[in-house]
């Protein structure tokens, strides 16, 4: 209980402190297209923002849910695997968040599969499925309908294969290094492009 105060302070201290000036920095770059400082403001926004996604993972299904799990005497704890190991994207979205995985899985890939429909086919509309909730967590909030998140996970298809060409031809550390150039890149990325949207959305053009 103690750590899940103390962390979500760490995370209030680097979203408000951190953050959020680093966000608002990468507007104008963004705005403009000017690609060495927009290139400078994703690096510089994917340090607090890797760190409070770390964060946000160790407290939700490590904290958080073995505190649920200890109050509920719920006896299954396998809330994640060594998902930071992974060689390749499938290995990642399999082992990173295990109750959701095994939710499609029993839910969506298995009765896909059933209909007769190829592996491939089935882990496409797992996608699909978790690309659509995913643009609709964000979308709703910011009340303001864009694909960026959408097209990340679908994007995660075509990385997969990526990943595993690498994983059997260069070996299982490029494929490593790839999951995490992904996660390490492609969070802020998202995070610049719909703050940019929002602004324009809200503001009239205005650059703040």
């Amino acid at each position: 209980m103690l750590e899940v105060i103390i962390g979500v302070h760490i995370v209030m201290g680097l979203f408000q402190q951190w953050m959020i000036p680093s966000v608002r920095n990468s507007l104008v770059p963004f705005s403009n297209m000017d690609l060495t400082k927009t290139a400078e403001r994703l690096l510089k926004l994917a340090i607090p923002n890797h760190l409070m996604w770390l964060c946000f993972f160790y407290l939700t299904f490590h904290s958080f849910l073995n505190l649920m799990g200890e109050l509920l005497h719920f006896a299954d704890r396998n809330f994640y695997s060594d998902w930071w190991n992974a060689n390749n994207i499938d290995t990642f979205w399999r082992t990173w968040n295990m109750p959701v995985h095994k939710w499609c899985v029993r839910h969506l890939y298995i009765p896909v599969v059933d209909l007769g429909y190829s592996k491939v086919s089935a882990s496409v509309i797992v996608f699909f499925f978790s690309a659509f909730f995913h643009e609709y967590l964000v979308s709703v909030p910011l009340k303001t309908f864009k694909v960026w998140a959408f097209t990340g996970m679908m994007a995660q298809i075509p990385l997969s294969f990526v990943a595993k060409h690498m994983e059997t031809t260069y070996g299982p550390r490029w494929g490593n290094m790839l999951v995490w150039a992904s996660i390490i890149l492609g969070q802020p990325l998202a995070i610049m492009m719909y703050y940019h949207d929002y602004v324009i959305t809200n503001y009239n053009d205005v650059l703040v």
